[in-house]
């Protein structure tokens, strides 16, 4: 069975036929069909199969396609891509944020394109995002009750959003224009909190508490606006996934904005399953980075002191 992925972008005339196959994200190195094809599995992977066959039958297109539990093992075991600098390579997470699935509150399923090791298209579904800022108050009903956000980018063709209902069109995104720090928002990961995250907000004179958000949803955020800075500094030495963050930096990027490591280097997403990069993580606006970039420096320069 061949499988199209067919994905709705303002331009895709520059987007390739073929593939070499489809990245999926996973707890093992790759998903395969080990388990679900075990004594035991079927009324799972039954389960599985009527959902594919669900969503193929809402679209007209696919209306009198019949699938079965075979096909959809074989579909799941075209995931095994290794990625890389060469060719072009599909990249999904379709839960990120799982942490934050569970509790109900945000969480996305990303989408992106690499084509000779560069994101060249990202699409990201955010279905508990409210659709006018991610930055609320948790008492903000009308807020809560309006929320399914669907961003979407390509290279060269700016970022868009839509309503996940499809009730309204699609229409261009673009990160803030504020240069006043003292008022500015930062986005960090749900965790235990980062000292280091901290020690840079303190330098940039940002008075706010960071606002905590699962998954690449924080890239959406800063790609319209609603943040100045999203921060992730992990453990050192620690190689960041690719299905991470490859949806939501095109689409960050594209919204005029940056993405890269405490260098100031942009993310590489040629090397395979992780990301070849420096240590951290910030996605912020272009006038803000210089200034970003000089408070981490400094404070990494700190947290080396205190630990000698």
């Amino acid at each position: 069975m061949v499988c199209n992925l067919n994905v709705y972008v303002p331009s895709s005339s520059h987007l390739p036929s073929t593939t070499n196959g489809l990245f999926l994200q996973g707890h093992k190195p790759w998903l395969d069909t080990g388990d679900l094809r075990k004594k035991g599995s079927e009324v799972f992977l039954e389960g599985i199969t009527k959902l594919v066959r669900d969503a193929l039958a809402s679209d007209e297109s696919y209306a009198d396609s019949t699938i079965t539990t075979e096909d959809v093992l074989n579909a799941i075991d075209c995931g095994q891509s290794q990625g890389g600098s060469n060719g072009c390579h599909w990249v999904l997470d379709p839960i990120d944020g799982t942490r934050g699935f569970v509790r109900g509150e945000q969480y996305a399923v990303g989408l992106a394109l690499l084509v000779e090791g560069k994101v060249v298209v990202g699409v990201m579904a955010c279905p508990n995002l409210p659709l006018s800022s991610a930055v609320v108050e948790r008492d903000d009903k009308s807020c809560q009750d309006n929320v399914g956000c669907l961003f979407f980018a390509t290279t060269g063709s700016g970022a868009y959003v839509q309503p996940l209902n499809g009730n309204s069109p699609p229409h261009e995104v673009r990160v803030s224009s504020n240069e006043n720090l003292e008022e500015a928002k930062f986005l960090e990961s749900y965790h235990m909190p980062i000292p280091l995250h901290s020690s840079i907000a303190k330098k940039l004179g940002i008075t706010a508490l960071p606002v905590r958000i699962d998954s690449q949803a924080k890239y959406a955020a800063v790609s319209r606006g609603d943040a100045e800075m999203y921060l992730r500094f992990t453990l050192v030495g620690y190689r960041e996934w690719i299905w991470d963050h490859a949806a939501g930096s095109i689409i960050t990027t594209e919204a005029g904005g940056v993405v890269c490591d405490a260098e100031g280097t942009p993310l590489d997403f040629s090397k395979g399953k992780r990301l070849d990069h420096n240590r951290g993580i910030i996605v912020t606006t272009k006038k803000l980075k210089p200034l970003i970039l000089k408070a981490v420096r400094e404070s990494i320069e700190e947290e080396k002191h205190l630990r000698v």
